[in-house]
């Protein structure tokens, strides 16, 4: 895979919520795909590649600029990843606090079949 190919992977979750972060801002304001694109002179077909995460192209930093402008919101704003972290690092956590109950429900459920066993087998001695 070519470093350029790596470099868009490695942020492809970051482009992806900063577009849901610029679908957010722009339907706060009431505003259209439509409208958005026309507003940064690119179709609206890339826009809601941009928005859904789904680009095959790198979302520009002068893009990014024109689009906070269109929005009216500073740009810090729009590519702000402090709350994405959080976001991962929380659902990491919670991921992982789930794992840890399922292996304890596993050996609850262990347990609760040796005990049936032993009851089953107590119930057959005479």
């Amino acid at each position: 895979m070519s470093q350029e190919n790596l470099r868009k992977e490695s942020c492809r979750d970051e482009l992806q919520y900063i577009g849901l972060r610029i679908s957010y801002f722009r339907k706060m304001q009431n505003m259209t795909q439509a409208q958005l694109a026309e507003k940064v002179h690119i179709s609206k077909n890339y826009l809601s590649h941009i928005e859904s995460g789904s680009s095959n192209k790198a979302v520009s930093l002068p893009l990014l600029i024109e689009i906070s402008k269109a929005l009216d919101i500073p740009l810090s704003v729009l590519v702000d990843l402090e709350d994405f972290d959080q976001s991962r690092d929380k659902i990491r956590q919670q991921f992982d606090e789930i794992k840890i109950m399922f292996e304890e429900m596993k050996q609850l459920n262990a347990d609760l079949d040796k005990m049936l066993a032993e009851m089953d087998k107590a119930n057959l001695e005479p």
